[in-house]
């Protein structure tokens, strides 16, 4: 079909390949749908890539005689010198890290203070954290306003 053959035809309607006529107004309306669509879907496709990106290893600050292991299969410890101190779980969403102790004498295990969620950052080999909740001031006091470097 020519210019001249469309003439007098409404110039807001267009024919898709599938024969059927829609206005702007509807392909603007499914543009508008894929976008966010697709958004969201690459922000759930990063964000398995995020959680697997935290630096599991072993973790001391020359503030503290003690030692953070944050194992690859969800487990992490704290030891002073070859003493058990600490031992726990701990699962990675995007960039928060949520801690829950199980056992150790210096485990927070009264009711409400076992899980801890914070924020974490890996710049540098050092690892930082900053407190998103967290009842347990022993264990707040352990980890934030501290850069843990990552042994070798």
């Amino acid at each position: 079909m020519t210019r001249d053959d469309r003439e007098g035809e409404d110039p807001r309607r267009h024919t898709h390949y599938g024969g059927k006529e829609t206005t702007m107004y509807e392909r603007m309306r499914g543009a508008a749908f894929g976008a966010p669509a697709l958004a969201v879907c690459s922000i759930l496709a990063i964000s398995p890539a995020l959680a697997a990106d935290f630096p599991a290893g072993t973790y001391a600050v020359k503030q503290a005689p003690y030692t953070v292991t944050f194992e690859g299969k969800g487990q992490f410890h704290v030891q002073q010198g070859k003493t058990l101190e600490v031992s726990g779980t701990y699962s990675v969403k995007g960039d928060e890290v949520q801690l829950t102790d199980q056992s150790g004498p210096w485990a927070c295990t009264k009711a409400g203070e076992q899980t801890g969620t914070y924020a974490w950052k890996y710049e540098s080999g050092a690892l930082t954290f900053s407190k998103v909740a967290d009842k347990c001031e022993d264990r707040v006091k352990s980890l934030v306003n501290l850069a843990w470097e990552r042994q070798k």
